[in-house]
Parts: C-alpha cells; sequence; structure tokens
C-alpha cells in the first residue's frame, strides 16, 4: 500500500513540475519617430467595472502581461482576469480595450523574434499613440480596413514585450 500511496504522490508531483509557468511580461513602446513616443509603458485607465482603457504610464505602474492561447491577458489587482481586445468599428484610429472576461480578448495575438506584439487580425494596420482626453496617452490601433492614414496626433509605434524576472 506504501508503495502505491509514494507512485502517486511521485505522479503527482512530476505534474506540478511539468506544468507550464506563465512568462509575465510588460508592453513598452518602441519605433516612434518622436523619441517622447519611445519607452512608454502599457497600464489600464479604469472605465466601469468590467472595462478598461489601454493606456500608457510610467514603469512603477505598468501592467504585468501574459499569454493564453494567443490572448493577451492581465490579471487586475482583485484577480479578475482581464484581456486585451481590438474593438471592431468605423474608425481609422481603432479603440483597444482590456476587459474583463476569459471571452472578451482578441485572439491570434503572438511576438515576432524581436519580441514585437503583433496579431493576425485581418483589420490589424499597426499600434498607435495617441493623446488622452486629458489623461494619459492611449494605445490605438490603425484600422485598416478604414484606411492606412495616421490620425492627427497619433503617432506609429510598435509594442515590445519586456519580460519580468521572477526573484
Amino acid at each position: 500500500m506504501k508503495f502505491v500511496t509514494s507512485l502517486a504522490l511521485l505522479a503527482t508531483a512530476t505534474t506540478v513540475v511539468a506544468s507550464p509557468v506563465q512568462k509575465i511580461f510588460n508592453l513598452v513602446s518602441s519605433g516612434a519617430s518622436d523619441e517622447s513616443k519611445n519607452g512608454l509603458y502599457l497600464s489600464t485607465k479604469h472605465e466601469d467595472p468590467l472595462n478598461s482603457k489601454a493606456v500608457f504610464r510610467a514603469q512603477s505602474d505598468a501592467a504585468d502581461f501574459y499569454f493564453v492561447n494567443g490572448t493577451v491577458r492581465w490579471d487586475a489587482p482583485n484577480g479578475a482576469p482581464y484581456a486585451i481586445a481590438l474593438i471592431p468599428g468605423s474608425n481609422l484610429q481603432g479603440d483597444v480595450g482590456i476587459n474583463v472576461s476569459p471571452t472578451t480578448g482578441s485572439e491570434g495575438f503572438s511576438l515576432t523574434s524581436e519580441k514585437e506584439l503583433t496579431t493576425d487580425n485581418d483589420d490589424f494596420g499597426g499600434w498607435l499613440v495617441c493623446p488622452g482626453d486629458g489623461g494619459p496617452q492611449g494605445l490605438f490601433f490603425e484600422n485598416s480596413s478604414v484606411g492606412d492614414d495616421v490620425p492627427e496626433g497619433c503617432e506609429i509605434i510598435q509594442l515590445d514585450a519586456v519580460y519580468k524576472t521572477s526573484s
């Protein structure tokens, strides 16, 4: 009986060790021609109980992101699972929402070999940083289904993953 119990414990321990560990990362802007738009850390701005806007803040306020099946996730301080979503619409400057719910995030996100966040969404024309409404600068995407001009006041950027080291 002790032998069977030992095997069961060993199998459980092996399963725990083999479980994948989420790689936590921050998303940081780069590639802008206006240097003041580079080195900005992606965070959130609360809108209502289920939705937030993707905004840029100081590094100390950066959101910690991770991947789940091609969706970029973020756990709020209260433990609620949020996900980045490209919100379809008729504006060239497409909204990027960060919504609470395991089912609301956009799928198809990945990192290039240079750790740049991209997506296979057909309407995605690139990332934009644009002025906020009296608050922090916001993250948007160029909605290529509407056109390919950069909206006034916005700047084309890249979003680079900067992995966090565990302590």
